[in-house]
């Protein structure tokens, strides 16, 4: 039977966690956030559509964008650093210490995280021939344009343009979060920690729909293009 104290303790590591949880998602989103909009020059793949299929990506369009989003732009570099300051602030995992060693494996954890969930979802996209690209509704109305973007975190559209489960995208999230377990503390398991982190992983997806399906209005607003750092009136 466990005593007071261990049960406070354990009680305080899950709260410890969900704190960690908020604090790393809402860092993983604003740095997404600075990332997607900074793309205003970009060209932009057509919408969704019921009766238009987008265009599908060739195998070199395909590795690109993989090189891309995993090593080459300053998005992953950017959420690897914001995450590290999130778990930094918990000093979560504790074992990891604090201090700039501490920090070091924090960040380098996400990015590794990272690495590992562009890898399987890539490549999983590109075997089961599935765009992994998101397209914006062409709906109207807040809530049937986010009610899209939660669906297309589990969606995605094949190479005929139906829908199908994105399994590769869940596999990603997951997959990543539970093999990063065996760099982490000994006590970190693939089936507990690792489920928590993909969890965290597939929230962040969620995420960065919704900023790619409300893209425009943020770029309309005069915070989100100070925190861009344009300085257009």
């Amino acid at each position: 039977m466990k005593t007071l104290w261990q049960q406070r303790n354990h009680k305080g590591s899950g709260y410890r966690f969900h704190a960690v949880s908020l604090a790393m998602l809402i860092a993983l989103v604003m740095s997404c956030a600075r990332e997607c909009l900074a793309q205003q020059g970009t060209t932009t793949a057509p919408s969704a559509t019921g009766n238009s299929n987008p265009p599908p990506l060739s195998g070199r369009e395909r590795w690109n964008r993989y090189l891309e989003e995993t090593y080459l732009s300053p998005g992953p570099y950017v959420v690897s650093f914001g995450a590290g300051l999130a778990f930094q602030a918990f000093d979560y995992p504790r074992e990891w210490g604090g201090g700039f060693a501490g920090y070091a494996r924090r960040t380098g954890n996400q990015f590794g995280i990272i690495v590992l969930q562009n890898s399987i979802q890539e490549s999983g996209e590109a075997a089961f021939h599935y765009d992994p690209r998101y397209f914006p509704c062409r709906c109207t109305g807040f809530w049937r344009r986010t009610a899209h973007a939660f669906e297309m975190s589990f969606l995605t559209y094949d190479q005929n343009g139906h829908k199908q489960l994105d399994i590769p995208q869940i596999a990603g999230a997951y997959g990543s979060g539970m093999i990063s377990a065996l760099w982490n503390p000994r006590r970190f398991s693939p089936w507990v920690q690792g489920i928590q982190t993909g969890h965290m992983q597939f929230g962040f997806v969620m995420g960065t729909n919704l900023v790619d399906e409300f893209r425009p209005e943020f770029q309309r607003v005069k915070l989100f293009r100070i925190f861009m750092g344009d300085k257009k009136p």
